[in-house]
């Protein structure tokens, strides 16, 4: 390492953070203004991953998480281990509004936040373009889709897409193998994909 590469190990964190601090005391607004169209744009796609009332009861809520998020991942980003910022803002938005919608899910369990934020997981890791809207539209027809599973099975699927565990961690937390709970989770979605299939109906002969 040269003696120039040293000095800026050295003072790379420091200054980085005072110019950090400057644009954001002086050009906060400009920054978010410039990315409104990305944080809305994930905002809008996580919330139609939720039944309708509770998208529109908490959207704006999201939105302000999104942009205090986006603030917050200038203040911790370094270009020197992340040269794209957004990839990094990006993730840490969405998991910001996890947190808010399973933060709402333990202080109010009364709004049904834990079925209701359970069987979106589910629902986004079967179809990614999934619209509860015009498939879910109330707690009893999530209920009724989660208990087609036992009580096993909720648990397997339920920590794989909502707390992202691999299949090995899910593993050791039942003490079986990473590939039961493979075969575990599949049958599980096949089974919620079923449940929340339209019925079919037959032309009498």
């Amino acid at each position: 390492m040269s003696t120039v590469e040293q000095i800026w190990a050295g003072i790379e964190i420091p200054v980085i953070n005072i110019i950090k601090i400057n644009l954001m005391s002086r050009f906060s607004e400009q920054i978010l203004s410039s990315y409104s169209t990305r944080l809305e744009s994930i905002v809008k796609k996580y919330a139609r991953h939720l039944p309708y009332h509770v998208a529109d009861s908490e959207i704006d809520d999201l939105r302000t998480i999104s942009r205090l998020e986006l603030l917050e991942t200038l203040k911790v980003w370094l270009p020197s281990r992340n040269v794209d910022f957004w990839p990094l803002a990006q993730a840490r938005v969405i998991g910001a509004m996890k947190d808010h919608i399973r933060h709402i899910t333990k202080s109010d369990p009364s709004r049904f936040y834990d079925w209701i934020t359970d069987a979106a997981y589910v629902y986004m890791a079967i179809n990614d373009r999934a619209d509860f809207q015009n498939t879910i539209d109330d707690g009893a027809q999530l209920t009724e889709a989660m208990q087609v599973l036992t009580e096993r099975e909720r648990s397997v699927v339920i920590y794989h897409t909502k707390d992202d565990l691999t299949f090995k961690q899910i593993g050791e937390k039942f003490e079986i193998s990473e590939s039961q709970i493979s075969r575990i989770y599949k049958k599980s979605i096949e089974k919620i994909k079923k449940a929340l299939a339209p019925p079919k109906f037959h032309m009498a002969e």
